[in-house]
């Protein structure tokens, strides 16, 4: 009898804690639902900037996208510092929320992209096999060099993650507070 009173009490603590409302997690995180502001939605959810503060609040129906977001809650490891910093995530009402770094996005990272694309389909490579790029016949500027040892970050940080076919768009990047180039909208594309 005592496993079952156990299992049934740690259940209705489960239960009690999952009784949180949207309001309750606007309240622990700091959240002025008033001040949030649309930024954009994507196959999985939406965003929506919380402030001044630099956080973004994602909403997202991908259980991948909230698995990993999860999984880097609070991390602070190097490999993963080309991925926005993930804050917080929570799940209310069966929404799954994330709460992220803010990173700002910018027209000259889809011009980057597309060119470093080009580069790639002449040789028949993805983008995640940079690393396997041929650039001794190829005149790459300084800029798109830089461009391209943040995006080898990005795809060295999804590869930690476990992450085999990943998201990298222009569109799922931007720059961080300090100039850092990272990927925000973090999922798996074969899950």
């Amino acid at each position: 009898m005592g496993n079952k009173k156990l299992i049934k009490t740690i259940l209705m603590e489960y239960l009690n804690e999952n009784d949180k409302t949207i309001n309750d997690f606007y309240h622990e995180n700091g959240i002025n639902p008033d001040e949030l502001s649309y930024l954009g939605s994507g196959d999985f959810g939406e965003a929506y900037s919380i402030g001044d503060d630099g956080r973004v609040l994602k909403k997202t129906s991908s259980k991948n996208e909230f698995n990993l977001a999860k999984q880097m809650e609070g991390k602070d490891i190097p490999v993963l510092n080309s991925l926005a910093k993930i804050y917080k995530t929570d799940i209310i009402n069966g929404q799954m929320l994330i709460i992220l770094e803010e990173l700002e996005e910018n027209s000259r990272i889809e011009d980057l992209y597309y060119e470093l694309q080009n580069y790639l389909d002449e040789q028949g490579l993805p983008i995640q096999y940079l690393d396997y790029l041929d650039t001794d016949e190829i005149q790459i500027s300084d800029e798109l060099q830089s461009f391209m040892d943040d995006l080898d970050d990005i795809i060295r940080a999804y590869r930690y993650l476990g992450v085999d076919a990943s998201d990298i768009r222009p569109e799922n990047m931007g720059y961080s507070k300090d100039g850092k180039l990272k990927a925000f909208d973090v999922d798996d594309k074969k899950r």
